[in-house]
């Protein structure tokens, strides 16, 4: 019923996230694939019974029977999974740690980082066959990545009595805290900076996605491919190139068909840019292709659909 339970979390909690960071993929925003765990019974008899914890009802009482962990790359993307998980109706949630909460309570003290949540079923509920129990338990831990990497080197070590009453072990695992900490915020002014960078070229792509759904009527499947051919021909869509772009495909209405006919087969017809790459030759003939990521072979028919020649043939 676990195993059960924790499958049922992880693909409600994968399409939550999904619907939240669309059109991205949600497998690129995972830095490590989401599984469910179920603890072994060694570890379960253990901390039921050798930890020292007051359990009046240890099976009961033990929450993480199961447990999902989420690795995503900024601390801002933590938030962004805590949203998706709320949003989940499936269940109840209940947040069991933050460490922004704990950071901001003992300023002074770097230590463990991570969000976890408790969500239980609110009904019962089928899944791959078994029945799930009201009410049953699965840990979520949502980590960045610099998180997860501090708590694999020190998982079940730093916290034993040997461990902790060493100095010179809580100084450096302090240090290694404070590091990452440290490093969360230079890699979010990065990440701002980039994204401040890029903003035109999501600009051209969020439309070209737009027009290539409503001019072929196909879901555009946009790889890194269209990221080099929207990095290539942005510099043509200057102020007005939507209604430009627009009018054009309005004037090429036989593109449709065209592009629909060779994206069964070819990758580059696949792509939203390939519109733009349309748009561009009819602009720029002679400079259009100019050391840009497709091959001359690969311009001739876009060229020879318009009615033009490709500079440099015969």
């Amino acid at each position: 019923m676990y195993d059960a339970w924790g499958a049922f979390v992880t693909e409600t909690l994968t399409a939550s996230v999904a619907r939240e960071i669309q059109p991205a993929a949600v497998e690129m925003f995972f830095r490590i694939p989401m599984k469910p765990r179920t603890k072994e019974e060694a570890s379960l008899l253990a901390k039921a019974f050798h930890r020292g914890k007051a359990y009046r009802d240890p099976y009961s009482d033990i929450e993480d029977k199961v447990g999902v962990r989420i690795v995503v790359l900024f601390s801002e993307e933590i938030r962004l999974v805590e949203r998706a998980l709320l949003a989940c109706d499936a269940w109840t949630a209940a947040k069991a740690r933050d460490f922004e909460e704990e950071r901001a309570a003992r300023p002074f003290v770097f230590d463990y980082q991570s969000v976890h949540y408790i969500v239980r079923s609110k009904a019962p509920v089928t899944h791959g066959g078994v029945e799930i129990g009201a009410d049953t338990p699965c840990e979520v831990q949502i980590r960045t990545i610099l998180q997860h990497a501090y708590s694999e080197l020190t998982h079940d070590t730093i916290y034993k009595p040997t461990v902790q009453a060493e100095p010179d072990v809580k100084r450096a695992v302090a240090k290694s805290m404070a590091l990452i900490e440290a490093t969360d915020d230079y890699f979010a002014e990065v990440r701002r900076k980039l994204d401040l960078a890029q903003a035109p070229s999501r600009e051209v792509a969020a439309e070209i996605s737009r027009l290539y759904r409503e001019f072929t009527g196909r879901e555009p499947e946009p790889s890194p491919l269209n990221e080099l051919l929207v990095d290539h021909y942005k510099a043509w869509a200057t102020e007005g190139f939507k209604d430009e772009l627009a009018a054009f495909l309005k004037e090429k209405p036989f593109l449709a068909d065209t592009v629909k006919e060779r994206a069964a087969s070819e990758l580059l017809y696949r792509q939203p840019a390939i519109l733009l790459a349309y748009w561009v030759v009819k602009q720029a003939p002679r400079t259009a292709g100019r050391d840009g990521p497709l091959t001359r072979e690969e311009l001739n028919p876009l060229y020879s659909d318009l009615g033009l020649r490709q500079p440099g043939t015969g």
